[in-house]
This record gives structure tokens, C-alpha cells and sequence, in this order.
């Protein structure tokens, strides 16, 4: 990945590196003024050194090398003999300055290499990241798409496993579906009765428990799986058979099969 200059990575504006450059440099230079006394004619350039790499480090190599120039003119006027003055300069002065601008420009453009990689790899790791989270959301979603499939599966199995045992199913809450097993057993209901009129092919008594087990009922129906259910074959004839209950979610609605245990 190319990286072609520092304004991809710095955080700041052109006139707050303006004025940030111009202080970091003012601060060495203060810095180096106050040790004068102490320290002259050595060390001319070496807080100037500092500051420059600092300014690369937060700004960018344009305002390092506009630091590099006026530490330049700083140092040669204030800090090389004789103080205060550009008039004779001499050769060894020269090679001082020359010294200071080949070797911070080194560091400078080591440190603007290296500022170049961190930000390429800072940009890689956030790529990366959010990839991996796209593929978290698009795995999340074949999961959930695979569990639906397995559900929606299991009950099209029930369904073709228990086919000669299901009486009636109940899909959502009034949708009724009578199997032929239900008028097998029910002799008195026939084919021509209206869905709605289910409940009379069962003993009364034991239609609110029937009806608890259909609707998940919880509160109304006994705990055990399977019970006992009277079906209609003539006038206040009942053959009991045991009977249970398979519950399920599909497309977003309840699933009651009731079948023979």
C-alpha cells in the first residue's frame, strides 16, 4: 500500500503545524540561548536536531525541513562566533551547518519512511478489522439461516414420519388441518362438516384439556406427555385413545400436531 505524503496521517491542521512548528523550534532555540553561556562555542545545532525530529514526528517532513532552515539561520547567528552577525563566515562553519542539514535530513526522511509503514499498517489492521467483522455478520447469518433450515426440516420430518399417526394439525391460531386418521377414528364426524366443527368429534370432558395441549397452554394441561382422549363414533359412544402433542415455531407461527401416542 502506498502512502504518498503525511497529510493522510497527521491530525492537525496546516496553520496548527504552522504554529506548532514555529514554537517547537522557538523552544529550542530558547532552550540553547539560555545554556550560551555555559556551553558556547559547542553543541550549536543539537537542541535544533531535537526539535526538527520532533516536528517530523507530529507535522510531517514539509515543516521539518522549513525548521531545519530556520534553525539554520538561528544557529549561524546567534550561536557561531562572532555573535549577532552573518559577516565572516568561515570554512569550518560551513561544514558545522552542512553537518547539521545532511544529518537531520537523514533522520527526517528515515522517520517519514517509517511514519509512512506505521500508517500503512494502521490502515491494513483497520481493513482487516472490518472484514473480519463482515464475515462475523455474514457467519451470524448462516448460522441463523442453517438453524431455520434445520427447524423447518426437522418438522417436514415429523411431518412425513408420523404421517399415519397425525389426527390434526393446528397452524397459528384458528387454522385447523383434519387428517384422515381423525374421521377413521371419529366414525361420527364426516368429511362434508366444516373444519370449525372439530371439537365434536371428541368427548366434551376432554376438550379443555385437548385445547390447552393445542395452544401451549401451560397453566390448563396436566405435565405428562401423553394423555387420554375420548373420540366420537355414534351417540354418546366414545372409544379413548392416548394421544400427544408435538409443538413447533414455524414462519413465525405455532405448529400443533396432535397424534397418537
Amino acid at each position: 500500500m502506498e502512502i504518498k505524503n503525511s497529510r493522510n496521517w497527521v491530525r492537525f491542521t496546516q496553520e496548527q503545524a504552522f504554529a506548532g512548528t514555529c514554537s517547537i523550534t522557538l523552544l529550542a532555540f530558547a532552550v540553547r540561548y539560555l545554556l550560551h553561556p555555559y556551553i558556547e562555542p559547542y553543541a550549536v545545532f543539537h537542541f535544533f536536531i531535537v526539535a526538527c525530529l520532533l516536528v517530523q514526528y507530529l507535522y510531517g517532513y514539509k515543516f521539518s525541513a522549513f525548521a531545519i532552515l530556520v534553525s539554520i539561520g538561528l544557529g549561524n547567528y546567534f550561536f557561531v562566533a562572532p555573535y549577532g552577525t552573518f559577516d565572516q563566515v568561515s570554512h569550518k562553519d560551513l561544514i558545522v551547518s552542512l553537518n547539521f542539514t545532511v544529518v537531520t535530513g537523514v533522520a527526517v526522511a528515515f522517520m517519514e519512511s517509517l511514519r509512512r509503514s506505521v500508517y500503512a499498517r494502521e490502515l491494513m489492521l483497520k481493513v482487516m478489522a472490518s472484514r473480519h467483522k463482515i464475515s462475523l455478520h455474514r457467519e451470524n447469518d448462516r448460522i441463523f439461516y442453517a438453524k431455520k433450515t434445520n427447524e423447518a426440516w426437522a418438522i417436514l420430518e415429523e411431518l412425513l414420519t408420523d404421517f399415519d399417526k397425525i389426527i390434526l394439525i393446528k397452524f397459528g391460531e384458528s387454522d385447523y388441518k383434519l387428517e384422515p386418521l381423525m374421521y377413521k377414528l371419529a366414525t361420527c364426524f364426516q368429511i362434508q362438516n366444516s373444519t370449525e366443527q372439530w371439537p365434536e368429534a371428541f368427548a366434551p370432558e376432554d376438550l379443555p384439556v385437548l385445547t390447552a395441549y393445542l395452544n401451549g397452554d401451560d397453566n390448563q394441561r396436566p405435565a405428562q406427555d401423553s394423555f387420554s382422549v375420548g373420540f366420537c363414533q355414534g351417540p354418546n359412544q366414545f372409544v379413548r385413545h392416548r394421544v400427544c402433542v408435538d409443538r413447533f415455531s414455524f414462519m413465525g407461527k405455532s405448529l400443533s400436531l396432535l397424534k397418537l401416542a
